[in-house]
């Protein structure tokens, strides 16, 4: 499984979709993620200052012990950024708060993540740690990934890239999943299939993000 708790946008030299978490300003971006104990929708704009604002909702459930909801307004920040003539790296931050719900306990929903990563235009790796937190419980997830793009592509041709994750998630009936993922790029959208392998076997997973 993976979560990508985070305002993810289009990257500016690896398309991944996890490579910014803040675009551009002054874009709109629509990202969904479906999985096999998490799903996630999220809409929301960036703004001038590397910032980001939006909306976002959660489900979360392994199979055992009540599932957790949350839905959530939320900020994403760049904190740091490195530009060199062939590669970039990033230390991006965000927070959200709103209602959520564990079984039938109701209330405050609040959720943190940190992001480094580091991009060429040939390989892209990235460490994230997020929380989502709901009355009576929360998911503590780490993520470790790493791609590489088989050939170049332009900004109007299909640019594939190939990854292969290793994530750690708290809770009854999770732990460790890993697998690979083949995300597909096209100007502003990117779909991502990916065959990831936890304690609940092989199952197939999928990302969606357009920017308009």
């Amino acid at each position: 499984m993976r979560l990508f708790l985070l305002a993810l946008t289009i990257g500016v030299v690896a398309p991944d979709c996890s490579a910014q978490m803040v675009s551009a300003p002054g874009i709109n971006f629509w990202k969904a993620e479906y999985g096999h104990t998490f799903s996630y929708t999220e809409i929301g704009r960036s703004f001038p200052g590397f910032y980001s604002v939006g909306f976002a909702a959660y489900s979360l459930n392994s199979g055992e012990g009540p599932s957790l909801e949350a839905e959530v307004a939320h900020f994403s920040k760049l904190l740091k950024r490195w530009n060199e003539p062939d590669s970039q790296a990033n230390i991006a931050a965000s927070i959200g708060v709103g209602r959520g719900r564990r079984g039938s306990a109701e209330g405050t929903a609040g959720t943190a993540s940190l992001q480094a990563d580091w991009e060429n235009r040939r390989w892209h790796f990235m460490l994230q740690e997020q929380a989502v937190f709901v009355p009576t419980g929360s998911r503590l997830v780490s993520t470790l990934h790493g791609g590489w793009a088989p050939y170049l592509a332009e900004y109007d041709e299909w640019a594939p890239w190939i990854y292969w994750t290793v994530q750690h998630e708290n809770g009854d009936g999770v732990g460790f999943a890993h697998g690979p993922s083949l995300v597909l790029m096209h100007q502003n959208y990117l779909l991502e299939l990916r065959v990831m392998h936890s304690t609940h076997g092989y199952h197939a997973e999928a990302g969606f993000r357009t920017l308009f």
